[in-house]
C-alpha cells in the first residue's frame, strides 16, 4: 500500500500579466481508493483495444499531472476554462483531475503489490531470437522511411526504448500497426520489407503476451488490467485538460511548462535503450541487438515504470 507523500515539486508559474503560484494536492491513498472506486464504471467501459501499452514512469508521470491539476483548480484559472463553450470542452475533466491522478497512483499500489508488474514466464528461446530478429528488420523499415512522418514519429519515438521481452512484444504489435497504416510503402521497401513479417510479429506477440498472462494469478491480472485502464482514463482526461490549457495560455511564452507532455516528462530512463534508431542511410543491420531484447527479467520495468495491457490489433 503505498504510503501519502508530498508530490516532489511545488510549481510556480509567471504569467505574462501576473504571477499564479498554487500547490498541487497532497495524495492521500484512502482518497485514492475511493477515486478508484467511484470511477469504476469509467474503467469498465474502456474497450479492451483502446487500453494504453504503458512506456513511460507512470508515478512521475501522474505527479506532473497532479502539478497541473493544483493549477487548473485555482479559482482564476478554473474560470478560464469554464468559459470555454460546454459543447467544445467537458469542465468535468478540470475537476476530475486530481482524483484520477489519485486513482491512478492507487491503482499502481495495488499492481505492485499484487506482484502484476513482474512475472516469472520463460520465453523460448528460439522465439525470443526470432522475434528480435524480425522487430529489428520492421524498426529499421519503419525509422527509414516514417521518421519523419508527422503521424507516425511519435510512435515511433514511444517503440524506440525499453527492455525485456514483454517490450519486445509490445513493439512488435506497434511495428506491425505501422506496416498496416502505410502499406504501400512498406512494401516498396527493397531492403527489409519481408511479405510475412506483420502477420509473425503479430502471432509472437500473441504467443509472448498469453505466456505473461498464464503466470500471473488471477488477482494479479485483475490488479494489472484495472491499472491500464485507470492510466489509460487518466491520460485520456489530462489530454483534455492539456490541450484546452495550450490553447488558452497561446500567448503565455511559459505554457509548455504550465501544461507538459506527459510522455517527455516521465519518458522511461531506467537501463540501457534496448536499441536506437537505425542510421537514416538505412544501413541498420536487418538483424538488430537480438541479445539486448532482455534478458531473464521479461518485464521490462522497474521502479514505477509499469506496462499496460497490449491493445488488440
Amino acid at each position: 500500500m503505498a504510503t501519502a507523500k508530498k508530490p516532489r515539486t511545488t510549481a510556480q508559474h509567471t504569467s505574462t500579466r501576473h504571477t499564479l503560484t498554487h500547490e498541487p494536492p497532497v495524495y492521500d491513498p484512502a482518497a485514492g481508493k475511493k477515486a478508484l472506486e467511484t470511477r469504476a464504471a469509467a474503467l469498465a467501459a474502456i474497450p479492451q483495444a483502446e487500453v494504453l501499452v504503458i512506456r513511460v514512469d507512470v508515478e512521475t508521470a501522474t505527479y506532473a499531472a497532479l502539478g497541473v491539476s493544483g493549477f487548473v483548480a485555482s479559482p482564476e484559472v478554473k474560470a478560464r476554462f469554464a468559459r470555454l463553450p460546454k459543447e467544445e470542452f467537458d469542465l468535468t475533466a478540470v475537476t476530475d483531475l486530481a482524483g484520477t491522478c489519485f486513482a491512478t497512483l492507487y491503482a499502481l499500489a495495488e499492481a505492485r503489490a499484487a506482484g502484476a508488474l513482474e512475472t516469472d514466464a520463460k520465453i523460448p528461446v528460439e522465439m525470443a531470437a526470432e522475434a528480435a530478429v524480425v522487430e529489428a528488420r520492421m524498426q529499421a523499415l519503419c525509422e527509414y522511411h516514417f521518421a519523419e512522418d508527422p503521424e507516425i514519429k511519435p510512435e515511433l519515438d514511444r517503440l524506440r526504448p525499453g527492455v525485456g521481452h514483454r517490450d519486445l512484444a509490445n513493439d512488435l504489435l506497434g511495428y506491425a500497426r505501422i506496416y498496416d497504416l502505410r502499406p504501400d510503402v512498406v512494401k516498396a521497401d527493397q531492403r527489409h520489407y519481408r511479405p510475412g513479417d506483420a502477420a509473425r510479429a503479430r502471432e509472437l506477440a500473441g504467443s509472448m503476451i498469453q505466456a505473461f498472462s498464464a503466470a500471473m494469478t488471477p488477482k494479479a491480472r485483475a490488479a494489472r488490467d484495472q491499472y491500464a485502464r485507470t492510466w489509460t482514463l487518466l491520460q485520456r482526461s489530462y489530454d483534455e485538460v492539456r490541450a484546452a490549457g495550450l490553447w488558452l495560455f497561446r500567448a503565455d511564452p511559459t505554457r509548455d511548462e504550465r501544461f507538459p507532455s506527459l510522455f517527455a516528462a516521465a519518458r522511461p530512463n531506467v537501463g540501457r535503450p534496448r536499441k536506437q534508431a537505425p542510421a537514416a542511410s538505412g544501413d541498420a543491420g536487418a538483424s538488430g541487438d537480438a541479445g539486448a531484447s532482455g534478458g531473464p527479467d521479461e518485464t521490462g520495468s522497474q521502479g514505477g515504470t509499469g506496462e499496460g495491457t497490449p491493445p488488440a490489433k
